[in-house]
């Protein structure tokens, strides 16, 4: 095994690249069947010069990764939290099926309602903050992650589960022996699921709400007509998501590996 992760992670790392690629043919060729303006559809080239090689690349690379960090940072913070509260709630639930149904359909109201519409009531109970776009993200993130992981806990085979008893254990014992060990494959697959909506959660709120970060960045840019701006934002984001998920996708496979030799 350990002889084949370097293969692995370099197939993975080219199979990222060539995604990238792909993504940028797919892009430039839209805008021209669609006969874009230039103006208003940037091309690849466009951003690439707005970044680097055009007049004031320096100041706008200087700014763009300004927001990044700050988009990072809200997307990271409301990221954490909402997987730390999915696996409690998950561990939670195994023991009170009473209150899962309780708070399940609260939690599924609350995953029902489209951001745009949500993220205006949180900032007026919460205030423009860091507060607000936590809130945001973790909602976004924890449904799907508890799905994943109470799954996972309880996909426990009844040969097990026999086998506990009989050594005289109980709930307890089958939790900590057999469905968190057996739980953390889905633990990793829910968090690289999550990260392209945790990135979309805090885009929105900043886009609706902080007006900071790289969702701030892209209302500012539209607003002022800077179409370069808005597209290098865009940008910038999507491939910062593409590259976490794809490192979470190569760890995750990694795990799944090693649980299917055991």
């Amino acid at each position: 095994m350990s002889t084949s992760i370097p293969r692995f992670i370099l197939r993975r790392t080219v199979m990222t690249v060539l995604a990238i690629i792909v993504t940028c043919v797919l892009w430039t060729l839209i805008l021209e069947i669609f006969k874009v303006n230039t103006m208003i559809g940037k091309r690849p080239w466009d951003v690439y010069r707005f970044l680097f090689v055009g007049d004031g690349a320096a100041q706008n690379r200087q700014t763009l990764g300004a927001d990044l960090l700050v988009a990072v940072r809200d997307a990271g913070i409301g990221y954490v939290a909402g997987l730390l509260t999915a696996f409690i709630l998950a561990l939670l639930f195994c023991f009170s099926p009473i209150l899962e149904n309780i708070i399940m359909p609260t939690a599924m109201v609350l995953r029902s309602i489209p951001l745009v519409v949500m993220t205006p009531l949180i900032t007026l109970i919460l205030g423009i903050g860091q507060k607000s776009v936590t809130t945001l993200v973790i909602i976004v993130v924890f449904l799907p992650a508890l799905a994943n992981i109470l799954y996972g806990l309880r996909n426990v085979s009844g040969e097990h589960r026999d086998v506990i008893r009989a050594f005289g254990g109980n709930a307890l014992t089958l939790l900590l022996k057999v469905s968190l060990p057996g739980s953390i494959p889905s633990l990793f697959a829910s968090a690289r699921v999550s990260i392209p909506s945790a990135v979309v959660g805090a885009m929105i709120a900043e886009w609706l709400s902080t007006g900071e970060g790289l969702g701030g960045s892209i209302s500012k840019a539209v607003a002022a007509f800077s179409y370069s701006r808005m597209w290098a934002s865009a940008v910038t984001i999507a491939l910062v998501t593409m590259v976490a998920y794809s490192v979470m996708s190569i760890i995750d496979d990694l795990v799944a590996r090693l649980y299917a030799q055991d």
